[in-house]
């Protein structure tokens, strides 16, 4: 029996519940973005802290990823850097504020 992973992904990535609307190649997708803080290495005892952007989406509404795509997310421009699909049927994108 198949597990319903559509579905479930649907309602996961519905703007009305956890989801931003995201402007990716020439069309509109839906996400969850996080911009946590991590600590850094500045080398000796200084530790900084960076922004790490991250969207979380759908695999299926990205099928052609690349390095170097623009998304734009709440007004911001970020470029992709890196990306992994879990084999679920997300896909978690490594962004790089613009």
């Amino acid at each position: 029996m198949a597990i319903p992973f559509a579905a479930d992904l649907a309602a996961i990535f519905n703007v009305n519940e956890f989801a931003a609307a995201v402007t990716y190649s020439g069309g509109t997708i839906n996400g969850i973005f996080d911009n946590d803080t991590v600590p850094v290495s500045a080398g000796g005892f200084v530790t900084v802290h960076q922004e790490q952007p991250r969207l979380t989406c759908r695999t299926v509404d990205m099928p052609s990823i690349a390095e170097d795509q623009s998304m734009v997310i709440g007004g911001v421009t970020y470029k992709v850097r890196a990306w992994i699909h879990d084999g679920t049927g997300s896909t978690s994108v490594q962004l790089e504020k613009q």
